[in-house]
């Protein structure tokens, strides 16, 4: 049986030398109906125009600082409600995890399931997205590692504003990077919050207060544990031994070690070495690894808050990459 038509959001901050090799990874393994990116109102028009010339499934832009109009809200209105003083994470942060949430708000006709993407995850050996049936995503993040004290924050927000137990998994974690979204669980996930805080306000100002009084929270761990308790036969996952063994992740906002080799290989007469085709980074990245193990997927961070993490806070997937930024003794 074929799956339905399904529909791929991606959040986008800004527009990257690696974007279009993600739109177009996306577009060669999966083969969605479209893509809808959702990002601040210049890159938008910079992503419509660009991918025109593209080898991508239909996509379509939305600018994010109307997004939920619908709901009389501006991203500055919503983001306004957070209190957070010097915190790890910026209020644009917060909002793109409302922005996944709430995707079926802001964009017509979306799919009753459609899948969530991080801008920065460049899929490469990957998963299937469906298995027997079943709607699956991947555990690409080792759970020994990482930040402990914000994990429990977020499993905290999972059982104070949710009423759930936390999911859990052996191995892996549940921020993956990517996710299935089902529209109907989504609706309930909002008025559980709702009723958390016994208030008809938006879902989406709650959300925000809620980072308030727990510091944070985690949209995909969140999701999952809603509906492994509530529609544990909608959800499915590849375990993290199959998947999130060769995933790696490290910093490369066009300065770092991937994309300085990358160019090298192309050479100075490559006509896209700024903004490479999917074929073309999957061919560089099948010559370097030659017969090591080709990644299922690579993520590049771009943030600079990822170079100053002490080794104690990076995730075995930054700690084993070949693209991982050695810092210098201080």
């Amino acid at each position: 049986m074929s799956p339905a038509p399904f529909d791929f959001v991606i959040p986008l901050y800004q527009l990257r030398w690696n974007t279009r090799a993600v739109l177009e990874g996306i577009t060669a393994h999966y083969a969605p109906r479209s893509i809808h990116v959702v990002a601040p109102e210049p890159q938008a028009n910079s992503v419509k125009t660009l991918a025109e010339g593209w080898q991508v499934a239909p996509v379509y832009t939305h600018p994010e600082e109307l997004f939920f109009q619908g709901s009389g809200l501006t991203k500055q209105a919503i983001c306004a409600e957070l209190e957070l003083g010097a915190s790890l994470y910026t209020p644009g942060w917060f909002y793109q995890q409302l922005l996944k949430l709430g995707a079926s708000e802001g964009i017509d006709g979306l799919s009753e399931w459609f899948m969530v993407w991080d801008s920065d995850l460049l899929p490469v050996a990957t998963w299937p997205i469906f298995q027997q049936e079943a709607h699956a995503f991947a555990l690409l993040q080792h759970n020994q590692w990482g930040n402990a004290t914000i994990v429990t924050a977020w499993a905290d927000w999972i059982r104070a504003v949710l009423g759930v137990e936390p999911s859990t998994d052996q191995t892996g974690t549940f921020v993956p990077h990517h996710m299935w979204f089902k529209q109907s669980h989504l609706t309930s996930f909002k008025q559980q919050v709702q009723r958390y805080f016994q208030s008809d306000d938006s879902w989406l100002l709650l959300m925000i207060r809620s980072a308030n009084q727990f510091g944070t929270f985690s949209e995909y761990w969140a999701y999952v544990s809603w509906v492994a308790a509530h529609a544990p036969t909608d959800l499915a996952f590849h375990p993290y031994e199959q998947y999130g063994v060769t995933s790696e992740r490290f910093f490369d906002d066009g300065t770092g070690l991937f994309f300085t080799a990358f160019q090298q290989y192309q050479g100075a007469s490559a006509k896209t070495a700024d903004s490479p085709a999917y074929a073309e980074v999957e061919a560089f990245i099948k010559a370097v690894y030659g017969a090591d193990p080709i990644p299922s997927s690579l993520s590049f961070e771009s943030s600079p808050r990822h170079l100053k993490k002490g080794d104690q806070n990076r995730h075995l997937e930054e700690l084993r990459s070949r693209w991982q930024v050695v810092r210098a003794a201080s």
